[in-house]
């Protein structure tokens, strides 16, 4: 499994990421390319090394003509949206805008809808967020983790003036990831900067065992008694070294291991019809699962435990969402340790249609394969046949392909 280690020891911002992927390997004119399919003018990207206390890094700069640009979340939205992205792209592009307005709509107490952007609304932090999704998408990235956060300290000017650092909005986003200052006064953390961190970041503390493919730096714009950049190294997750002394590596067919929250919820007094949406609005806000378990409570009344997976940054998110959607007013959160078998979604051919299976493997061993069930219903309403047996027929398929594919 290839992944990505920030190590924020100088903090994070929009640019300084988008410095680290180049430095660490994104192709230059690929990026720019992608993101000519914004449709966006009146910029330009440079590049530059430099260097930062005998360090060389990559500084990354957005030369904009436009002025200052207040847009709401609606018009990036449509920005993004009218692209020819990837659909990926767009879609966690997107879901980092929304979390800055999240942040900025809760600290001046109004709707997402009515929030201004004011600095990451202009064209060069639409770029860095973007860019750096592209960036992280091209260079094949399946899990992101970062150390703890350094943030600064002082104050720092901004269009809605001179706010304390790390600026209320940055430490909104930085709800449940740690985080500390060494007394250097500058902002090292800007809120798009977190935004993108924790739209990705599975776990934040010390770097995962793995095989380090690429290192690369992203610079700042400041100088500071400590080297102002951003390292990202990429590299082969590792499961763990064996008894031998060989390294066993994290990649097809061996078990992943990683950090998570179980968050759970008793509820007896709540309209059950209300399960289904709090479920779906759970998972859309990128709960890892979600599911309900039922319990005898005190004085005999039948309840239900409410559980969510999350991941550690989500915390206050989802607690606050629990609190504001259902009857409940406690829960409880603990850490939990997840093992996965890796899995890949395959789409076979059947003689009724085309479905999608999830197969999952073991020390290269086809260990359990799933039809999806939207496909498998799709054709048994179109065929008129029991979904039981589309399910047989999908199954017999996919391992009669999978197969053939092994002794090919």
């Amino acid at each position: 499994m290839r992944i990505a280690y920030f190590h924020c020891f100088a903090g994070i911002s929009g640019d300084m990421t988008l410095g680290a992927l180049v430095d660490a390997g994104l192709d230059w004119e690929q990026l720019q390319t992608d993101l000519a399919k914004l449709p966006l003018t009146g910029y330009q990207l440079q590049r530059e090394k430099v260097i930062k206390k005998g360090i060389t890094g990559t500084q990354v700069h957005v030369l904009i003509e436009e002025g200052h640009v207040h847009r709401h979340l609606r018009d990036v939205r449509e920005i993004i949206n009218s692209s020819t992205l990837p659909e990926v792209v767009k879609e966690k592009s997107i879901r980092i805008f929304t979390r800055l307005a999240e942040a900025e709509a809760k600290i001046h107490q109004t709707s997402i809808d009515r929030i201004h952007f004011h600095e990451v609304g202009a064209l060069d932090a639409i770029l860095d967020i973007v860019g750096s999704v592209i960036g992280l998408w091209r260079l094949g990235i399946e899990e992101v983790y970062a150390s703890p956060v350094h943030t600064g300290t002082g104050f720092t000017e901004c269009a809605h003036g001179i706010m304390p650092v790390p600026a209320p909005a940055t430490l909104e986003l930085l709800q449940g990831v740690p985080i500390y200052s060494r007394d250097i006064e500058k902002e090292l953390v800007t809120p798009t900067g977190a935004a993108i961190l924790t739209a990705y970041c599975k776990n934040f503390g010390n770097m995962p065992l793995m095989r380090v493919d690429n290192t690369g730096y992203g610079a700042g714009e400041h100088d500071l008694v400590i080297p102002n950049l951003l390292r990202l190294t990429i590299g082969e997750k590792l499961d763990q070294v064996g008894s031998d002394g060989h390294i066993r590596y994290g990649g097809k067919g061996d078990v992943h291991q990683g950090e998570a929250l179980m968050m759970e919820a008793n509820i007896d007094d709540m309209n059950p019809e209300f399960y289904d949406y709090l479920i779906n609005k759970f998972l859309k806000a990128g709960a890892m699962d979600v599911f309900l378990r039922k319990i005898q409570m005190k004085k005999n009344r039948p309840a239900i435990v409410l559980s969510l997976l999350i991941h550690t940054h989500q915390l206050e998110t989802f607690y606050q969402q629990i609190f504001a959607e259902t009857t409940s007013i406690g829960v409880r959160v603990y850490p939990v340790t997840k093992y996965m078998l890796p899995y890949e979604i395959r789409t076979v051919q059947t003689k009724l249609g085309q479905a999608k299976v999830k197969v999952a493997r073991y020390q290269d061993s086809l260990r359990n394969v799933a039809p999806e069930y939207e496909d498998c219903r799709k054709l048994a309403e179109e065929q008129q046949i029991p979904l039981k047996e589309v399910y047989d027929i999908v199954k017999y398929e996919a391992y009669q392909q999978l197969e053939q594919k092994v002794h090919s």
